[in-house]
């Protein structure tokens, strides 16, 4: 009966007219009007992820909506959840946002944003037919412990951005002030006195963490700060670092500006020389290799720039929406079966997105862990 109730009411909701009625006679309100109907369409099945495919009683439609500050309409999207239970599930609500989250993660590989580049609107709708009235929390924060006073941040869909490169010092102190410190500094002359500082504040007790501060610096701030591997400042304790540097730390970084100048400069004649060939037939060797010199320098680096924009933005994307799936799956894994032990830890970090997302669908429609993982 439950699978014929979600086939009949599946096709019926296949209509636009029955959508139509729905949202202006069972939601209603101003914003309504802002609604063009008349592009109402279903999402085809081919467009979306299988995990959205599996939802087999939903139904995804879109039409256009035109935000009161623009004239310019944009998509909106009806997200219709077909539910045949006989009871009311407390986590109903946990259940929505996850496959409204499934199926932003979907628009977003096609290509769904709005023109100001953000996440299209999508009206969750349960279709409910129980014998009692609906009484279940409908929303995410209702579900969520509150603290009072809590920092932005505290619950559901919103974290807080520490930016280290503008963090204010004003107020930090021990490691922590140390470690910004590090991630702000402009010049390796500066890093001297960090190092002080960081040294003062680590006690024999703090000797892990303070090779953990030895790691940071060789292996991202020396590289960072000079421009070069760095081999030759490398250090096994912070206390070294400070006379190190001051003994050799002018020659050392003479010695790559020097080689560095010499370097760009072959590297520039080379560039420059060919594309001033080129040039040079048509208007005159000489003021050729002058002008050739200098577009092919500037070309080079304007080609160097944008490729490794659009290269960063890509792996960045890439990188985010996966660690993105990781944070969330085990958030719901905590919510459903509290402590997450270390081995599901383990297997989610090292998990790619397809993997984590046919996990996460599995964690809402099972009721032991084993069986998330059961593949």
């Amino acid at each position: 009966m439950a699978e014929e109730h979600d086939r009949t009411h599946r096709l019926l909701f296949s209509f636009p007219r029955l959508i139509e009625d729905l949202i202006r006679q069972c939601l209603g309100g101003k914003w309504v009007e802002r609604l063009d109907f008349s592009t109402l369409e279903k999402v085809p099945e081919r467009l979306v992820s299988p995990e959205l495919v599996r939802r087999e009683q939903d139904v995804l439609w879109r039409l256009l909506y035109r935000p009161p500050e623009s004239d310019e309409p944009d998509w909106f999207y009806v997200y219709l959840h077909l539910e045949h239970l006989s009871s009311q599930p407390p986590l109903t609500a946990l259940d929505m946002v996850v496959y409204d989250m499934v199926a932003y993660q979907d628009l977003v590989r096609r290509g769904g944003l709005t023109r100001d580049g953000k996440l299209p609107p999508i009206l969750s709708v349960v279709f409910y037919n129980g014998d009692r009235a609906w009484t279940a929390p409908t929303s995410l924060p209702e579900l969520v412990k509150t603290i009072p006073d809590a920092p932005p941040g505290v619950g559901p869909l919103s974290f807080v951005v520490v930016d280290a490169q503008h963090q204010s010092l004003v107020g930090l102190e021990g490691p922590l002030r140390g470690l910004f410190r590090l991630e702000q500094l402009g010049r390796v002359e500066d890093l001297v006195e960090t190092a002080r500082e960081l040294a003062a504040d680590l006690g024999p007790e703090d000797a892990a963490l303070a090779g953990a501060f030895v790691e940071l610096i060789n292996h991202v701030i020396l590289p960072k700060l000079t421009r070069e591997d760095a081999e030759r400042l490398r250090i096994t304790e912070l206390e070294e670092l400070p006379s190190m540097l001051t003994q050799r730390i002018e020659r050392i970084t003479h010695g790559w500006e020097m080689r560095g100048w010499e370097r760009g400069r072959q590297e520039g004649q080379v560039e420059g020389q060919e594309k001033g060939r080129q040039e040079g037939w048509r208007e005159g060797r000489q003021e050729g290799q002058r002008e050739g010199r200098q577009e092919g320098q500037r070309e080079g680096r304007q080609e160097g720039q944008r490729e490794g924009r659009q290269e960063g933005r890509r792996e960045g994307r890439q990188e985010g929406r996966r660690e993105g799936r990781q944070e969330l799956f085990l958030k719901l894994f905590a919510a459903k079966h509290g402590e997450v032990p270390r081995a599901v830890r383990e297997r989610i970090a090292t998990a790619d997105g397809d993997r984590l997302e046919i996990w996460a669908e599995r964690l809402l429609r099972t009721e032991r862990p084993e069986d998330v993982f059961k593949d």
